[in-house]
């Protein structure tokens, strides 16, 4: 049996440093941009994170991209 995936929904995900704790470890918050068309390519979903990035006054840690898709038996 094939089976074959297909994407429902895509999700940016913005993953911010905020500060450190007080054992000095850092700390994250993670802002995430629904509804993003999961045919969009990684590059265009990239820059889009890189521009929200250059407004955002935390430093950016990570730049993630979260797609969700259904599994079809064929």
């Amino acid at each position: 049996m094939a089976v074959s995936a297909m994407g429902l929904t895509s999700a940016l995900v913005i993953k911010v440093k905020t500060g450190t704790d007080a054992l000095g470890n850092d700390t994250f918050r993670s802002i995430s941009i629904k509804k993003v068309k999961s045919q969009a390519a990684d590059q265009d979903v990239f820059d889009v994170a890189q521009a929200i990035a250059g407004v955002l006054s935390p430093a950016v840690e990570s730049i993630m991209r979260q797609d969700t898709e259904e599994l079809i038996n064929a």
